[in-house]
């Protein structure tokens, strides 16, 4: 199947892709799957995602600009250099499992129920981000900044590595565990024996 040459595709498997700095902008997939493709660099611009799936896909610098992505998940995927808040915010619904998010941009958007679950995310973005009751269990963080964000209810079970201060996000009901939880302590500036 080749992508440029329709717009519109339904039901349609893409599989061994390599389309590096390719225009694939204003296209609609729809229950598509993706598995081994590699997109670096590519414009999705004014696309449309509903219910796709990529798989072990390296979409490393996509242009995601203006693109709806509905009941979108990310498996084993590389995801980097993207910014996810230049996306339709209207009906924004993706998820992530076992992905290596890396330097991309999860701000001002509304990201209820979200699954960032056992991913590595690192030098990434969630800053005045609504995180209602997502999924972070078994993630890996370095190097990324929660600042007032909202993570009531989020579960970040075996997560390790986050730094979330308490004061300047909100936490209620959210799920820790140790021996990391203590991180949350040392973003008060309490030393800990």
């Amino acid at each position: 199947m080749d992508i440029f040459s329709m717009n519109d595709f339904e039901n349609e498997k893409f599989e061994n892709i390599k389309i590096l700095e390719g225009d694939c902008s204003g296209k609609t997939f729809t229950n598509c799957y993706f598995t081994t493709c590699d997109f670096s660099g590519s414009d999705f611009s004014s696309s449309t995602f509903e219910q796709c799936k990529f798989q072990e896909c390296n979409l490393g610098l996509v242009k995601f600009v203006n693109t709806s992505l509905f009941g979108v998940e990310f498996d084993g995927c590389k995801i980097s250099g993207v910014s996810f808040l230049e996306c339709s915010a209207f009906g924004l619904d993706i998820k992530f499992n076992k992905c290596n998010i890396n330097n991309c941009n999860f701000s001002n958007l509304k990201l209820k129920k979200s699954l960032f679950k056992n991913c590595e995310i690192i030098d990434t973005d969630f800053i005045y981000s609504d995180l209602t009751e997502s999924d972070f269990t078994g993630s890996l963080f370095r190097g990324t900044e929660f600042s007032n964000t909202n993570l009531t209810r989020s579960d970040f079970s075996e997560a390790q590595g986050y730094k979330i201060h308490p004061l300047n996000n909100i936490i209620k009901k959210a799920v820790f565990t140790l021996p990391d939880a203590v991180s949350l302590l040392e973003q008060l500036g309490i030393v800990i024996k």
